[in-house]
């Protein structure tokens, strides 16, 4: 069935953020688009004042896409209904949206996040650069990493961006240690880190007896210890790190594997004081 985790609000210095945990019913865009909006209208007191609202990695379209035919029908470009949704809530709620999406740009198909200001206005389009097994039945691999000196709305900058595996070593073949998608942000000055997420329990390859249920307890402790493993040179720095993770499970035969087996996605929404890596609540 289609669920929605809890909100998740934060207060840090002078910055009101929200993470929308979502469950999204596959390929079901709007759908998923109007279960978000209101739920958002159904907590429009709580907010108020709000700076920043993120959502997860390919927010309204699922996640698991065994090709570029399989996922055709919810590819966008930056002008399609996800960045309207974008537009119309960032302008409702005077504040930025982030949300990932599949991207059309020119010939390149892209897992991407889209952010707004609260204008409406879009400010940037963020391409994963690290691609996930399962991105790479799909996606092109994109530019660079992205940090910008500033975004209309928030008082924290300069402010960073990141998209699920990209916290990971590139194809998990990079030394942990050389910390590519940390370092980035180190020698940007990143302050506030924004990532979507599609945060997968186990690989889509992994053996049929890896894919046993954890608690949901046991899942966000497991995955904050990854994030915080994968950010340690922005440890003590004055950095906040804010993800929408999303949750639910897929099967695997949405990626062309003949089996009844079933993803679970995590649902890590968090915010982080990497400075004392605490998870602000």
């Amino acid at each position: 069935d289609f669920r929605f985790g809890c909100d998740s609000m934060h207060s840090m210095p002078g910055l009101k953020v929200a993470c929308l945990q979502l469950n999204p019913i596959h390929g079901r865009v709007a759908e998923n688009q109007h279960r978000a909006r209101c739920i958002l209208e159904r907590h429009r007191a709580d907010l108020k004042g709000l700076h920043l609202l993120v959502l997860p990695e390919m927010a309204f379209t699922g996640y698991f896409w065994k090709n570029k035919e399989h996922i055709q029908d919810v590819i966008e470009s930056t002008t399609g209904p996800t960045s309207k949704w974008c537009k119309d809530v960032a302008k409702l709620l005077k504040c930025v949206v982030c949300c990932g999406i599949p991207l059309r740009r020119s010939k390149r198909l892209l897992n991407s996040m889209l952010v707004f200001s609260p204008h409406g206005k879009l400010v940037t389009n963020v391409e994963k650069v690290h691609l996930y097994h399962s991105d790479k039945t799909w996606a092109a691999k994109g530019q660079d990493f992205q940090c910008l000196p500033e975004v209309d709305g928030l008082p924290i900058s300069p402010v960073g961006f990141g998209i699920c595996m990209d916290i990971n070593p590139e194809d998990f073949k990079a030394p942990p240690e050389s910390f590519e998608f940390a370092n980035f942000h180190l020698k940007s000055g990143t302050k506030l880190l924004v990532f979507t997420s599609a945060w997968c329990k186990n690989h889509p390859d992994d053996s049929p007896e890896a894919f046993t249920t954890k608690s949901d307890e046991e899942l966000s402790r497991e995955t904050l210890e990854t994030w915080l493993k994968r950010l340690q040179p922005l440890h003590g720095k004055d950095v906040f790190f804010v993800c929408a993770d999303r949750v639910g499970s897929e099967p695997l035969s949405l990626l062309g594997h003949t089996t009844d087996l079933e993803n679970q996605f995590c649902g890590t929404s968090c915010v982080i004081d990497l400075r004392t890596q605490r998870v602000l609540e």
